[in-house]
């Protein structure tokens, strides 16, 4: 049995690199951390007796048509917005979909596979990286930053929530990479290029 939840069960971790070894702390916006550890729990509580179990914690996913981050980001870059959140050294763990899929697909067919896992890449970015090859590859040469308030402000307007950009966390598939998984798009910037293609 598998279950997939999502690596804002850190809260903000800040530069700490994190992986499957490091626990929760607890703290960070409820609507993140608080509600992440409740569906593990559920699942550790779903899965008792079972005999193999996957969790997967997943960074955000980048690529697809549809990729709500992608259309998000890509929107704010073309109209000028698409500077640094906040300070802009939160880290971001993403994934892209290619790999997420490979592993969700591995995680039901390979019998050895069992317990906790971080999907995401083995190279996390911070949010003024991230903000930066959106404007390279979109043809912006600057995009306005957005300070801690303004993105507060930016947030409720856009119907979303602040934490998702202020807050960060440096995950790494530790797992992963010692089981020899291979990703096929470790690198952000080629993550985004196929990402704006999909979403063009």
């Amino acid at each position: 049995m598998g279950a997939t939840v999502v690596l804002a069960i850190f809260g903000d971790g800040g530069d700490a690199v994190i992986d499957e070894a490091t626990p929760p702390s607890g703290r960070g916006p409820a609507q993140m951390v608080q509600v992440c550890l409740a569906w593990e729990a559920a699942f550790a509580q779903a899965t008792r007796g079972v005999a193999r179990t996957v969790l997967l914690r997943a960074g955000i996913g980048i690529g697809g048509s549809g990729d709500p981050a992608t259309d998000r980001l890509a929107w704010l870059t073309r109209r000028g917005l698409g500077g640094r959140a906040g300070h802009g050294r939160q880290w971001v763990s993403w994934v892209a979909l290619d790999d997420f899929v490979e592993t969700m697909v591995r995680a039901i067919d390979d019998g050895s596979m069992a317990g906790l896992y971080h999907v995401t890449s083995p190279n996390p970015i911070t949010n003024a990286e991230m903000m930066a090859t959106y404007r390279e590859l979109l043809g912006r040469r600057a995009g306005l930053p957005a300070p801690a308030p303004v993105t507060y402000l930016g947030a409720i307007l856009l119907g979303s929530d602040p934490a998702l950009a202020l807050t960060g966390r440096r995950c790494v598939p530790a797992r992963l990479l010692e089981e020899g998984f291979v990703f096929s798009v470790p690198i952000f910037r080629d993550a985004a290029t196929k990402a704006l293609a999909a979403t063009d």
